[in-house]
This record gives C-alpha cells, structure tokens and sequence, in this order.
C-alpha cells in the first residue's frame, strides 16, 4: 500500500486579492483550518496592545515560517496564507517539494495593483489592518514571478481573477473567474483559455510550456 504524500495548501496572492474569501472559507467550510496570518497579527496585537501593527504583523509572519518549517521537516500537512511576495517562503516551498511534499497553491489576484489599493481601502474603512502601498505595489509584481518559479514543482495550482465587483456593505464577495486548475504540470481547466485575463497570462504561457513538455 502506498503511503500518502503529506501536502502544503498554499493560499496565495497579494494583499486585497480575497486569498480568505476564495480558499480560506472554502477550507473552512469543509472544517479544515489554515494559518491566517493577518488573524495571527490581530492576536498578537490583543495580547500586546502597546505593541504597532508592523509588529504584530512581522511576529505572524515569523510564527507561520517557523510552522511551514516544522510542517517540512515533520512531513506533515500545513495550510497558510501568504503574497508569495518574498524569497523566503518561495524557498521554503521549493525544499517541500524536493523532500517529497506534495504543493498545492490557490493563487487569487486582480486586473491591476489600483484595484488591489482600492480593495484593501475598503477593508480598512470596515475595521481591518492597513498595508503600505508601496508593500502592495511591490508584491504585484513579485507574487506572479515567483508562482512562475514554483509551478514546475507543484503538485496542483489554481488561479483566481477575483476583479468582478462584489458589495462588500452587504456583505457580497466578488464573484472569483477560474483561470487556470493544473495537475502535476497537465493543464486540467479551463478548456478555453482565451478569456485569460492581462494579470495572468504569463501564468498561464508557463502552464502551456510545462503542459506541452509532458506530452
């Protein structure tokens, strides 16, 4: 009897882009928790209110690598929230796969950085924690080239264009599109990939090449 792979469940994307929305409250409807670290930062700053949201949101961070570590060197299975906006946890999921663990990426973003802006604005009006345009901006442009750098070792990746409009006052999510869904390097979904939105289509020309070489 084969022995099952532990997986890494990746929720990824750059701030505002709904990673909750999409992955997490799906995970959370089938009773299967994630590390959230924006949750991880609003403990950390109720247990320490003297301390600043930079912070608290640093002391998540720290937390969730030390778990996505133990998770590796354990191989056991580990879900978390992250931009994939740095080195650090791309390098990290790269040795998970090479030890074995099987990576599984949901992967949430939007038709521009504005909209990114706009969404996390929103989240701030209605109580939640403010993120540094500058952060913002920079981790639009790195989430997607690093995702390109780990699809050849992902065991499966979904992405999600999540710009359609919801009503956040009513509480409304936006309606997520299904850009891409590719197993072991096999393009899986969708069967027409011309309404692949601007954001993701150098996503989606690495899942061609990766496709095209299994053949």
């Amino acid at each position: 009897m084969t022995e099952s792979k532990a997986v890494i469940t990746v929720l990824a994307g750059t701030n505002g882009a709904g990673k909750s929305s999409i992955a997490g409250a799906e995970r959370r409807a089938e009773k299967a928790e994630y590390y959230n670290p924006d949750e991880a930062a609003r403990a950390y700053l109720a247990a320490h209110p003297d301390s600043t949201g930079e912070q608290a949101n640093a002391a998540a961070w720290e937390f969730g690598r030390k778990l996505l570590e133990e998770a590796i060197r354990d191989s056991t299975d580990f879900a978390f929230e992250t931009t994939l906006g740095g080195n650090t946890i791309v390098a990290l999921l790269e040795k998970a796969a090479d030890a074995g663990l099987d990576v599984r990426i949901w992967y949430a973003g939007l038709s521009s950085v504005e909209l990114h802006l706009q969404r996390v604005r929103q989240r701030v009006k209605r109580g939640g924690h403010d993120i540094p345009e500058e952060m913002i901006r920079r981790r639009y442009e790195n989430g997607p080239r690093n995702l390109i750098r780990l699809m050849p070792k992902l065991a499966a990746l979904r992405v999600y264009d999540n710009s359609a409009a919801g009503d956040p006052a009513a509480g409304v999510a936006p309606k997520p599109l299904l850009v891409l869904y590719a197993e072991r390097g096999r393009i899986a979904a969708p069967r027409d990939l011309s309404r692949t939105p601007e954001w993701a289509k150098p996503i989606v020309a690495r899942a061609i090449e990766l496709h095209q070489a299994k053949r």
